[in-house]
């Protein structure tokens, strides 16, 4: 057996990884020795003392498997991703041709969604790096139910409410199966009247789970509200404040985040640094107390991520403060730093796979 020495964010490290270097504090006091065994309480107490990545030791077998690799370990999570896209498809073609919502696959689905996410590391980083695909709204329900279970992860809420929580994000554009297909698929922007159809789609998503006993109404109701904004400004009741459920809330900003960093058949990907910023600047249209631990698990996702910047060079983010999210601090491939606040030349244009 043979180990190899790899970086990683603390994001992305689990419970049971093997320690490859001493995690030394400031003042060159040793914090955890080489070879520590990580524990869960452990990784808190990391998190708590600032450290943001970690050096691991990764176990290659025999037959040439990583067993902690994170690229093995990405390998995977896209692998179960595609089995989950299949069985997503299945239910949402049921629900556009007859018109009827396959609960009991839709809530298999959600469990095994939740089961993905319990086992897997740096999920964040894995979806930023799915190639561009057709299936847009397919891709895009999956994710928002990914992100909606994070976000519940990072939240601390119990079983049933994680498992509530991805089953509202799976669902929540159901209802884009009840509109016509030349709408929903339209190359460019919508007229007044594709834009009201379009609008609609909430509402379509509730009738169709409305009369089903199984769903909490919790889920529903994040089905009809989760374009909802909290000063009113959304659609399809305009409603505001309190008005919105709580699922609802939480699933409105999940939904945004992967609508802003998925191409679109009229623009490119935002990168996950402008989402975040954007998602930041909406406190008045988007619950604080759900987008700001969202924000925070983000920013923390892509510190220590390589980056391409608007010159063509490649740099590390290094440090990455909320109020702008956009704009960090990173260390040059060549050598050097930059603060992207002070160098409004500069731009982040993507991550950089690997």
């Amino acid at each position: 057996m043979l180990w190899l020495t790899r970086q990683y964010l603390l994001a992305e490290v689990q419970a049971g990884m093997i320690l490859a270097r001493p995690i030394v504090s400031g003042d060159r006091n040793i914090l955890l020795n080489e070879n520590t065994v990580l524990t869960q309480t452990t990784l808190d107490l990391l998190k708590a003392w600032g450290v943001q990545s970690l050096h691991i030791k990764e176990i290659i077998r025999e037959d040439g498997v990583n067993a902690y690799g994170f690229v093995a370990g990405r390998e995977k999570f896209l692998a179960r991703y595609e089995e989950n896209i299949l069985v997503l498809k299945d239910v949402f073609e049921t629900a556009r041709y007859l018109r009827e919502a396959p609960v009991k696959k839709i809530e298999a689905l959600a469990d095994r969604t939740v089961d993905m996410l319990s086992g897997a590391t740096g999920v964040i980083s894995h979806l930023s790096s799915l190639p561009p695909a057709d299936d847009y709204t397919l891709r895009h329900s999956l994710n928002v139910g990914i992100l909606a279970g994070l976000l519940g992860r990072w939240r601390k809420v119990g079983i049933k409410t994680l498992r509530e929580v991805v089953l509202a994000g799976l669902l929540h554009d159901i209802g884009k199966t009840q509109v016509p297909l030349e709408i929903l698929n339209s190359p460019g922007p919508l007229s007044a009247a594709e834009m009201a159809i379009m609008q609609q789609h909430p509402v379509r998503g509730y009738k169709l789970l409305e009369d089903n006993d199984r769903l909490a109404q919790s889920v529903k109701f994040a089905v009809l509200q989760h374009h909802e904004r909290l000063d009113g400004s959304g659609y399809p009741a305009a409603l505001a404040g309190d008005a919105i459920a709580d699922y609802a809330r939480l699933i409105a900003v999940t939904d945004m985040y992967d609508a802003m960093t998925s191409s679109q058949v009229y623009r490119e990907a935002f990168t996950p640094f402008a989402s975040a910023a954007e998602i930041f600047a909406m406190f008045d249209k988007l619950d604080p107390a759900v987008a700001l631990p969202f924000i925070a698990n983000i920013r923390d996702a892509m510190i220590g991520r390589m980056v391409k910047l608007s010159d063509g060079t490649e740099a590390r983010v290094i440090y990455l403060d909320t109020e702008r999210l956009s704009r960090p601090v990173v260390r040059l491939a060549r050598g050097g730093y930059v603060d992207l606040e002070k160098r409004r030349d500069l731009t982040i244009t993507g991550l950089v796979a690997g």
